[in-house]
């Protein structure tokens, strides 16, 4: 995705309750790739090592009590 130079970079909102398993997978996935292309990423989920492997990617991870 090529995004342009004086377009403000998209926002994306993850929202996911399950904190393992191929949820997290893709979730991870995803918000590294959007990461990459210079999205603002949030993701709402519990406390878990997904919300830490998000936060060390970049994302901006916001508690969610499912």
């Amino acid at each position: 995705m090529h995004l342009s130079p004086t377009a403000p970079p998209p926002r994306v909102l993850h929202v996911t309750q399950p904190v393992d398993g191929g949820v997290a997978r893709v979730v991870t996935d995803l918000a590294g790739a959007q990461l990459a292309a210079g999205m603002r990423v949030t993701v709402a989920c519990p406390d878990s090592p997904l919300a830490a492997r998000l936060a060390d990617l970049g994302a901006d991870v916001r508690h969610w009590a499912a």
